[in-house]
């Protein structure tokens, strides 16, 4: 004998009962679900290009920084938060300025990095939406 399986479509207190749906009815309902999710999900990440990406691995960043996520360093939204100029930016990797982000270890200078490779990190981070960072 081959048996249903029953998601609940509603639990009525007054009768202690549930109201069995057939899964077989239930499952658009699930799959909007799971897409709605999805979609509300992509809206809130931020992309990173493939070649600010390909730099972020080479030099080690993801290391410390996530893009929406305090690690060890703040996120990327915050760094983009602060409002810093691509220079700004830029004098921040060759020589960290503590001060400037309280609550976080002291980041290591990192002067084996290209000029051009943190040039173009930070014209990334300086496009970044200070709103999202806002989180």
């Amino acid at each position: 004998m081959a048996s249903k399986l029953y998601f609940c479509q509603n639990f009525n207190p007054i009768r202690a009962d549930f109201s069995p749906l057939p899964m077989n009815k239930s499952i658009p309902s699930v799959l909007f679900l799971i897409c709605l999710t999805s979609v509300m999900q992509a809206g809130a990440q931020t992309e990173i290009p493939k070649s600010v990406n390909d730099l972020l691995v080479k030099h080690t960043c993801f290391t410390c920084h996530k893009v929406d996520v305090k690690l060890i360093g703040p996120s990327w939204l915050e760094i983009a938060a602060k409002g810093l100029k691509k220079a700004e930016l830029v004098q921040a990797v060759y020589a960290p300025d503590q001060n400037r982000w309280p609550g976080y270890p002291p980041m290591m200078p990192m002067p084996q990095v290209p000029k051009k490779d943190l040039e173009k990190i930070a014209d990334w981070l300086v496009k970044l939406k200070p709103a999202a960072a806002a989180k």
